[in-house]
């Protein structure tokens, strides 16, 4: 029997993939990767999740196994897809929490801002707080992401090892598999229009429980910001999350999915 199961759903624009695990009648949990991430990326976290949970991890288009059209990545192309994404859990008796890593944490904030009478609660992780008026740097640049994508895409090991000097051989495979399975159209309109999409308004218009892990060694949240946050929303309970970089579900998966369980059994709506 497979590890994970798989739901299509079928868009105007996008047909969107989620790998699947748990029991199907129970509180759905979408899991919403970041910017050169893809369902897969959540293995780890989603094997720590209780089975009683409907857990899904999504393939945001342009990555994994969803549709990978030539333009339309930005935060509204998104919503419009975890939109049709609700829309085939509606049977569900219980509403979706949503559980977002950096751009899925904006695409989560977005939605949470429109309908967030569809879900019972948002878990943040480790969002950048970039956007207009606020903090005008993402803290990776874009070259980056593109030249280690042409050293995955291209074969050249030696030169994507050198850029990540001290990730471990499962470390190393693991990222270049994330990169083979998001376009680079993606990545590139992703990160542009990330640049110039709001997020703190999002924040503040939201009407759901919501729980925002902020990385201690990241610098994607700095201080001022978590307070700024915390100032714009009384739902939002903050938790920074200790020695940790970005990719805290990654570095302390057993933590983030404790924090995840305890905030949906605190706070989310389960019925």
């Amino acid at each position: 029997m497979p590890k994970y199961e798989s739901l299509w759903v079928k868009g105007l624009n996008a047909d969107i993939h989620l790998a699947t695990k748990g029991s199907r009648d129970g509180l759905p949990v979408i899991f919403l990767p970041g910017i050169t991430s893809y369902s897969m990326s959540f293995s780890g976290l989603l094997d720590l999740m209780p089975d009683s949970y409907y857990c899904l991890a999504m393939d945001i288009r342009g990555r994994g196994e969803s549709s990978r059209p030539k333009h339309g990545h930005a935060l509204s192309d998104y919503m419009e897809d975890l939109l049709n994404v609700l829309n085939a859990l509606a049977d569900n008796p219980q509403s979706p929490v949503l559980v977002g890593h950096s751009m899925g944490a904006r695409l989560a904030a977005a939605f949470a801002a429109s309908h967030s009478g569809l879900i019972s609660g948002m878990v943040l992780i480790d969002p950048p707080v970039n956007g207009p008026g606020q903090r005008q740097v993402y803290p990776n640049p874009l070259a980056m992401f593109i030249r280690q994508k042409a050293a995955v895409d291209e074969g050249r090991m030696d030169d994507f090892r050198s850029d990540l000097p001290a990730f471990s051989a499962a470390q190393l495979e693991e990222r270049a598999r994330e990169y083979r399975n998001v376009s680079l159209d993606a990545i590139v309109e992703s990160y542009e229009s990330l640049l110039k999409e709001p997020f703190q308004i999002f924040v503040k218009a939201a009407r759901c429980p919501t729980l925002l892990l902020a990385a201690e060694k990241g610098d994607t949240i700095r201080a001022a910001d978590l307070q700024t946050l915390k100032n714009l929303n009384k739902r939002l309970e903050a938790l920074v999350v200790p020695n940790v970089a970005h990719m805290i579900y990654k570095e302390a998966p057993e933590e983030t999915a404790e924090h995840i369980v305890s905030f949906i059994e605190r706070r989310a709506c389960v019925q």
